[in-house]
């Protein structure tokens, strides 16, 4: 007997990952996930605010298919209009699993899998769900959807860890073989989506991962280390377990090896071999290799960190997208990124989830009232010394030499950091 669910979950979104995202329009079916990952981010979004009661008690709400549907249709007012009408990788599967359990159970995600082949919008998707795979409803609208990309998410081969950390996901080895049968299916690529890594679970198998992944048709990883978000009491409730698991106490790792407090990312230092490694292993492989964490970013093999190639559609108007011309070129300007921001046309900064990006509290915000998104993206850009600044952002990488005849800054390359 399939669960009820409400009616009502509001998305697509625009990501709060704005300033680096190659996919800002991020769709999810479900208000919630059928998979119980212990690192999983999204339920430190969901479990505050108006969201917590019903993220608690685990009630569901799906979106409305029709009302989708409407968003894609020429001439619909939204705030996505721009975006999609330029026909802009949409990512499906930022906070939810497309293909967990809860989908599996109600199917509302096919009815708009068979929507989105009709009119062939670009999407890419995110799952660590294996079932779809071998069901031929979701497969043939799979076969051949050259703009379609799949992110197969594994942290680990040791099938005790996985099963451990990640409940309710099949194992390391299965989701290998849907890799397999993804790519068999000829979409527009397939990636490894190595994260988050943890080190001591991810590793030390974590070159055999990647050599796995590419043996079953994989074309690229995409990799970021575990953050730990330390104002989490659900999180510090489970990195009792996360940390047997792992060999240490990651609460006091993370408090040794990361540069700030609060949300705590591992230093450089801390990460450099790994990243070392997985290149070497990625590239050996034939694969692509990305870094969508915030470090190293520059190792990319292209602007969009989730392991899209560049023969797809994806925002090149974010700053990743200008760390690499900025590698390239030795330099890189605001008007270089800012000339595909178009999709941001008459979108209101303030008025936005990810608003914190911009300025924090709600009062900091309403200084952005009335200001468009490319601008408020441009005073970041201007700002080397914010925390979302490709300056801060990349760990010095992209350096602020000078400043154009507009006013903005002029960034360039230190290869020293790389």
């Amino acid at each position: 007997m399939k669960s009820k669910l409400q009616q009502g979950y509001g998305s697509p979104r625009w990501t709060g990952e704005l300033t680096d995202c190659s996919m800002p329009m991020t769709f999810d079916t479900y208000s919630n996930c059928g998979f119980g990952c212990m690192y999983c981010f999204s339920q430190f979004q969901r479990a505050v605010g108006t969201t917590k009661d019903d993220y608690a008690a685990g009630r569901v709400k799906v979106v409305n298919v029709e009302k989708v549907k409407r968003i894609f249709e020429p001439g619909t007012k939204s705030s996505f209009r721009r975006y999609v009408d330029e026909r802009k990788v949409m990512q499906w599967g930022g906070l939810s699993d497309p293909f967990c359990t809860i989908e599996r159970q109600h199917g509302h995600g096919l009815k708009l899998l068979k929507f989105f082949r009709d009119i062939e919008y670009p999407i890419s998707f995110s799952t660590k769900g294996t079932w779809w795979t071998k069901d031929k409803r979701y497969t043939d609208l799979f076969r051949g959807a050259t703009n379609w990309h799949v992110k197969v998410s594994i942290i680990t081969l040791d099938a005790m860890k996985a099963a451990a950390i990640e409940r309710g996901v099949d194992s390391p080895a299965a989701r290998l073989d849907a890799i397999g049968r993804i790519a068999d299916l000829g979409i527009g690529g397939v990636t490894l989506r190595f994260r988050p890594f943890i080190i001591g679970v991810s590793s030390p198998q974590h070159e055999a991962l990647i050599r796995g992944a590419a043996s079953k048709g994989a074309d690229s990883v995409s990799t970021e280390f575990f953050c730990l978000e330390q104002r989490s009491t659900a999180l510090r409730k489970k990195l009792g377990v996360m940390s047997e698991l792992a060999g240490y106490d990651l609460f006091e790792f993370y408090k040794k090896h990361s540069r700030r407090r609060g949300y705590m990312r591992l230093n450089r230092t801390i990460k450099r071999p790994y990243v070392d490694a997985m290149q070497k292993t990625a590239h050996e492989c034939g694969m692509r290799f990305y870094v969508s964490d915030a470090d190293f970013k520059e190792r990319c093999d292209g602007g969009s960190c989730c392991g899209l190639n560049d023969g797809h559609k994806w925002s090149r108007g974010q700053f990743t997208a200008a760390l690499l011309l900025c590698k390239q070129n030795g330099q890189v300007t605001w008007d270089e990124v800012a000339e595909d921001m178009d999709h941001y046309e008459g979108l209101e900064a303030s008025t936005l989830e990810s608003c914190q990006l911009f300025g924090g509290s709600a009062e900091r915000c309403a200084r952005f009232k009335g200001i468009e998104v490319r601008e408020a993206l441009r005073s970041i850009w201007n700002n080397p010394k914010t925390g979302h600044s490709p300056y801060q952002m990349f760990g010095g990488v992209m350096k602020p030499a000078r400043v154009d005849d507009n006013g903005n800054v002029i960034y360039e390359y230190d290869s020293s950091r790389e």
